[in-house]
């Protein structure tokens, strides 16, 4: 991305699927799940299940403090009990190596961590069938992966794979394909495939619009992520309703003076100037400098 247009910091620019707490991520009984369980040599007790919740359980609420080697340690341990517990193909086992995979890429460990994610991608194809839900969250895990190597080759069929399974199982216009789109945006902008990055972009305004509303700041995030495609095109007319419409809601949502709002006028201030409207650039430049200085103080 141009280094004078910035994206918003509402969600984070590329997305990762972080930790599950549960062995599956639909919600309520799974078909699949039990059909996988039960194809074990013992029965799975209530018993154990809860066991291996708690452990789990355990290594998020470690993860959530930022305490990653201790919680690597506790991942390992769950994953451990998993595989005797649940055999090795179980969609325990596949939630437990996905897991441990996030925090060796939290960890910068990155073979680790592509080793983890495979594992939970293979057991979850195998026991699940390809077109599981959980396949696309691994899918996206593998791919945000390659994208930050440089793997730009390896990560597009994957992102497009796994948005493909997400609309198939919770629908076309569905929020949570939000993730897979704004990461396969970035791969486009990366690579400088602006057209291809603003197509992407323009279904996930409309996925946001539909799902959250024309106030939430999810479609702000979208509205300006589009806009920042717009500029990086040259298509400066098309950015500025945009970034002012972007402007308008996170002043609703977050309040006219929150950090992200200087974020935005900056990002308004570098479009008028493209267009030759130096006294507007100016204005929202110091409104974004207010900004910064009233939080600097109460800082």
């Amino acid at each position: 991305m141009n280094k004078n247009i910035k994206a918003i910091i509402t969600i984070s620019v590329v997305l990762f699927t972080g930790l599950m707490f549960t062995s599956c991520a639909k919600k309520g009984p799974c078909l699949e799940c039990a059909a996988n369980q039960t194809g074990n040599k013992a029965e799975v007790s209530p018993e154990k299940e809860k066991k291996w919740q708690e452990l789990n359980s355990k290594v998020v609420e470690l993860y959530n403090q930022g305490k990653l080697k201790e919680a690597t340690v506790e991942a390992n341990k769950t994953l451990k009990y998993a595989e005797k517990e649940f055999g090795n193909f179980s969609a325990n086992v596949a939630t437990s190596l996905n897991n441990l995979g996030e925090l060796y890429r939290l960890q910068k460990k990155l073979p680790e961590a592509e080793l983890n994610y495979k594992k939970s991608l293979d057991i979850r194809e195998k026991t699940l069938g390809k077109e599981h839900l959980d396949v696309s969250l691994s899918l996206n895990n593998i791919a945000t992966l390659y994208l930050f190597q440089g793997n730009y080759e390896r990560a597009e069929p994957l992102y497009k794979r796994a948005v493909n399974i997400m609309g198939k199982n919770l629908g076309k216009d569905h929020i949570s394909l939000q993730t897979p789109l704004t990461n396969l945006a970035e791969l486009y902008k990366t690579q400088k495939k602006y057209k291809e990055a603003e197509n992407v972009l323009q279904k996930l305004v409309t996925i946001s619009e539909k799902a959250k509303g024309k106030e939430d700041p999810l479609y702000a995030k979208a509205q300006n992520d589009l806009a920042a495609v717009y500029y990086l095109e040259g298509k400066y007319k098309e950015a500025v309703p945009l970034f002012n419409s972007t402007l308008s809601i996170l002043e609703k949502s977050l309040g006219k003076n929150h950090p992200e709002l200087a974020i935005v006028l900056e990002n308004i201030s570098e479009v008028y100037k493209k267009i030759g409207q130096n006294d507007k650039a100016k204005e929202f430049a110091e409104r974004a400098e207010g900004i910064k200085f009233k939080n600097q103080t109460k800082s």
